[in-house]
């Protein structure tokens, strides 16, 4: 692999393992670029079947996957790895998190929210990838189904289907955060062992006031 393949948001990953781990911060960021750039070399074809699943290789999937390996080495414990990741990815999704709070600031109204999502999520989770059911879309709510998730096959493929844990945990922050004037929730997940991952689409509702059954 060419040296000047880099992990995405080096300096990033430096400053946040030097933050945790001090000095040794320094070797371990070295570690996860040289282990990203053995990643990226023996990804498989079928992940490079449009820009959008690109995308969630390269600056995604790839890049925890590398600090989880790094991580599991350094440290011995794949679980205590698993964790720390999960703290470093949350900590990525802070410029996702100022968008979904000026929204709420802006009050986006629950119609044009579902409007958006309806366009963007087979833009950004293309059938390439993932395969997904739409339910119910109405004033009344939005509902879709995730039965076969990209990020799972492609942790499949390196052996650690156990990661995709930490992704569902990344997108529960963000739901987290969702505009007051909809409510979004997730019974379960493909990585937990469901069999696929459910998304309700609501508008807020006074307390007491009858909701879509999911």
């Amino acid at each position: 692999m060419p040296s000047s393949v880099h992990v995405p948001r080096r300096r990033w990953w430096r400053r946040a393992l030097v933050a945790r781990y001090g000095a040794r911060g320094r070797e371990l960021a070295r570690a996860v670029d040289a282990e990203y750039g053995a990643l990226l070399a023996t990804r498989p074809p079928w992940a490079e079947g449009s820009r959008a699943l690109r995308f969630h290789v390269r600056q995604a999937i790839l890049p925890d996957l590398a600090a989880y390996r790094v991580l599991s080495r350094e440290r011995g414990d794949a679980a205590v790895a698993r964790g720390v990741v999960r703290d470093l990815m949350t900590a990525q999704l802070l410029p996702v998190l100022r968008v979904v709070r000026l929204l709420d600031r802006v009050g986006v109204p629950f119609g044009r929210l579902r409007r958006v999502t309806r366009w963007l999520v087979p833009r950004a989770f293309p059938p390439a990838g993932f395969t997904i059911g739409w339910g119910k879309d109405d004033d009344a709510g939005l509902r879709f189904d995730v039965t076969s998730c990209f990020y799972l096959r492609v942790l499949r493929h390196y052996g650690a289907p156990e990661l995709t844990g930490v992704f569902c945990y990344g997108d529960q922050v963000v739901l987290e955060q969702m505009p007051r004037s909809v409510r979004l929730t997730r019974a379960g997940t493909l990585a937990t062992g469901a069999a696929r991952c459910d998304f309700l689409l609501q508008p807020a509702r006074p307390a007491g006031r009858e909701t879509m059954a999911p």
